[in-house]
């Protein structure tokens, strides 16, 4: 019986561990995997001491797949720690994330005339996935404008079999705020993604920036 449970244990790791994605640049405020569903930023409530200088035109944003497909949007909150509610302009339109490993954009464009964004702002990135049935994770990596692009950045390509995929025909959706800014961003070497207004598909409900899983009775 002891063998038998140690067994299922170890079998259930990999897929506990599949289920999270983690930000790597800008750097992630930080990884908690028992919290990640809780947004904002996956429960984790302290903005990063140090900041990662990024330009007010836009910049390189990076994270690990965890799941071979799974909803994916980028949303900017301006100021020190930004609430739920803040996370309302959107850099990256709801689009499907395909493969596991490396998912980049070389240049994620903040919106023209976006309020508040100027040389020495703070601000916070989140990105937001849902993938198979596992609901909404967050991850957030807290940035400082910049005038100036800033250097010693390396350019970041997908991971082989990584690429990002529009909205399925008759699932125009955008995870966020229907009334916020968005990007034409373009994940490196995969289609453009989509956006629009309907605020619910595939048995995932989205509620302001945030995303709430409704599955079996059970609302993340």
């Amino acid at each position: 019986m002891k063998t038998t449970s140690i067994l299922l244990t170890l079998l259930s790791i990999p897929l506990f561990v599949r289920a999270h994605f983690q930000l790597t640049y800008p750097p992630s405020r930080g990884d908690n995997d028992q919290t990640q569903a809780t947004s904002p930023c996956g429960g984790l409530d302290t903005p990063s001491k140090t900041r990662t200088s990024w330009s007010v035109t836009g910049g390189q944003l990076k994270f690990e797949a965890g799941h071979d497909e799974a909803d994916t949007a980028v949303y900017l909150g301006i100021g020190n720690n930004p609430s739920r509610d803040d996370f309302n302009i959107t850099l990256a339109p709801r689009f499907q994330q395909i493969g596991l490993g490396t998912f980049c954009w070389n240049q994620l464009n903040v919106p023209n005339g976006t309020p508040g964004v100027s040389d020495g702002v703070n601000a916070t990135i989140q990105v937001v996935q849902a993938g198979h049935t596992e609901g909404g994770l967050y991850n957030c990596a807290d940035i400082t404008f910049v005038s100036s692009p800033p250097g010693g950045i390396s350019p970041c390509a997908n991971s082989s079999g990584v690429s990002g995929e529009p909205e399925a025909a008759g699932s125009n959706s955008n995870p966020g705020n229907s009334s916020s800014a968005s990007s034409s961003a373009k994940p490196s070497g995969t289609s453009k993604p989509s956006g629009g207004n309907v605020n619910a598909i595939q048995g995932i409900v989205f509620v302001g920036a945030g995303v709430m899983a409704v599955m079996g009775g059970w609302m993340l």
